[in-house]
C-alpha cells in the first residue's frame, strides 16, 4: 500500500481489468491466462487481432508468463470528520452518483447495441485471427522441417563422401600393391632366366676347356655320352644385360634432370622409337646405326648422361674412328630389345619412376 496525495487515499497495485470475453476467446486458441491477460492490457483491450499479434511479437519475452500490475487509488475515511461535514460530502455525492448510473446506464445500453451489432464483425475477425495464427504456426513447423530434412541430407551428403574417399584410398593401396607384385614377380623371373643362362653359359665354358684339353665330357648321370666335336668355332661369352641395369639407366637419366620432365619424356620416347624400329625392321642397317653428332640426337639422348649407355646395353656399340653407334646384324637380341621397350613404356607410364628410389 502507497499513500497518495490526498490523506483519504491510499494507492494499491492490483491486476488490470480486461475484456472477458476477448479473454475468453484468447484461451480458447490455446494462449495460457496470464499471457492472454497480458497481451489485452498492453493492446489496449482494442481487439482480439492487436492482442494476438502482441503475444506473437513478445512471446520471447522473459516476463510473458507474469501478470502485468497497476496502481489503484483505495478512498478511506477519517476519523475525525464531523457528521455534518459528512453529511454534506454525502448530500453533494448523490446527485453526482444519480447522473453517473444515468451515464452508465446509458452507456451500457450504448455498449450493448455496439455489441449486439458486432457479434458478426468479431466472429470474422476471430476466424481471420485464428486462420493468421494457424498460418503462422504452419510455416515456422514447415522451416523447422525443411532445417532438418537439410541437416539430414548434409550428414548424408558427408557420409557418403567419406566412404567415397576411403573406398577411392583402398583402391589405389591394392593397385599399388598390385603393382608392387607384379613388378616383383617380374624381376624375380627375370633374374631366374639370367641366372639359368649364365649358369648354361658356364657349363658350355667348362666343356670347350675340357675339350681343348683332351679331357673327357662330365656327365651327371653316369651315361657314357659320346663327344661331339664342333664343326665351327664357340663364341665366347657374352655378358649379360638384365633388367635391372636397364632400369638403372633410365634412372639415372631421370634423377639427373628431374626439373625438366619434358626432355626425359621426350628422351623416353625417342629410346622407345629406336628400339621399336629395329624390332620391327631387324634387317634394315638405317636403324641400327646412328650418328652421334647428329643434332637432334644429342639434344634428346646423346647430351643426357644414361640415354647413350641404355643403348650400348641393348646391344649397340660404339665406333670412335667413325663416330656411330652400331647394332651388329649379329648382336640382335629380340628377347633383350622388347624387354627394354617394356622398361621404357613403364618409366613413362609411372609418374614417381626414378624419384623414391635410392
Amino acid at each position: 500500500m502507497i499513500k497518495a496525495n490526498r490523506p483519504d487515499i491510499l494507492t494499491a497495485m492490483a491486476v488490470p481489468q480486461v475484456d472477458k470475453k476477448m479473454l475468453s476467446e484468447l484461451e480458447s486458441m490455446g494462449f495460457p491466462t496470464t499471457r492472454s491477460i497480458r497481451a489485452l492490457h498492453f493492446s489496449g483491450n482494442s481487439n482480439l487481432e492487436s492482442a494476438v499479434n502482441w503475444l506473437l511479437e513478445h512471446e520471447s519475452d522473459p516476463d510473458i508468463d507474469q501478470l502485468p500490475l497497476i496502481p489503484r487509488e483505495i478512498p478511506i475515511e477519517c476519523g475525525d470528520t464531523s457528521n455534518e461535514v459528512r453529511n454534506d460530502i454525502q448530500g453533494m455525492r448523490d446527485p453526482v452518483q444519480e447522473q453517473k448510473r444515468e451515464e452508465r446506464t446509458e452507456t451500457g445500453r450504448q455498449n450493448l447495441e455496439r455489441e449486439l451489432n458486432a457479434d458478426e464483425q468479431e466472429e470474422e475477425d476471430r476466424k481471420r485471427i485464428l486462420a493468421l495464427y494457424k498460418q503462422k504456426r504452419d510455416e515456422e513447423g514447415r522451416a523447422r522441417e525443411q532445417k532438418r530434412n537439410q541437416l539430414q541430407d548434409d550428414q548424408r551428403e558427408r557420409i557418403r563422401a567419406s566412404k567415397d574417399l576411403m573406398e577411392a584410398k583402398r583402391t589405389l593401396e591394392e593397385n599399388q600393391r598390385k603393382r608392387m607384385m607384379e613388378s616383383r614377380i617380374a624381376d624375380q623371373e627375370e633374374e631366374k632366366r639370367a641366372r639359368e643362362r649364365i649358369r648354361q653359359r658356364i657349363a658350355d665354358d667348362r666343356a670347350e676347356r675340357r675339350r681343348r684339353l683332351g679331357l673327357p665330357q662330365e656327365n651327371p648321370a653316369g651315361a657314357s655320352v659320346p663327344i661331339i666335336t664342333p664343326t665351327k668355332q664357340v663364341k665366347p661369352v657374352e655378358r649379360v644385360v638384365t633388367s635391372e641395369q636397364l632400369r638403372d639407366c633410365l634412372r639415372t637419366l631421370k634423377k639427373n634432370h628431374k626439373d625438366d620432365s619434358a626432355r626425359v619424356t621426350r628422351a623416353y620416347q625417342t629410346l622407345l622409337k629406336i628400339i621399336a624400329n629395329i624390332v620391327k625392321n631387324p634387317a634394315e642397317d638405317k636403324f641400327r646405326r646412328i650418328r652421334l653428332s647428329n643434332p637432334i640426337f644429342k639434344d634428346r639422348v646423346g647430351n643426357l648422361q644414361g640415354g647413350t649407355e641404355f643403348l650400348e646395353l641393348c646391344g649397340f656399340q660404339r665406333l670412335s674412328a667413325s663416330g656411330y653407334l652400331v647394332m651388329p646384324r649379329d648382336r640382335i637380341d629380340m628377347t633383350l630389345l622388347n624387354a627394354a621397350g617394356v622398361e621404357i613404356a613403364s618409366a613413362m607410364e609411372n609418374p614417381y619412376f626414378g624419384l623414391l628410389s635410392k
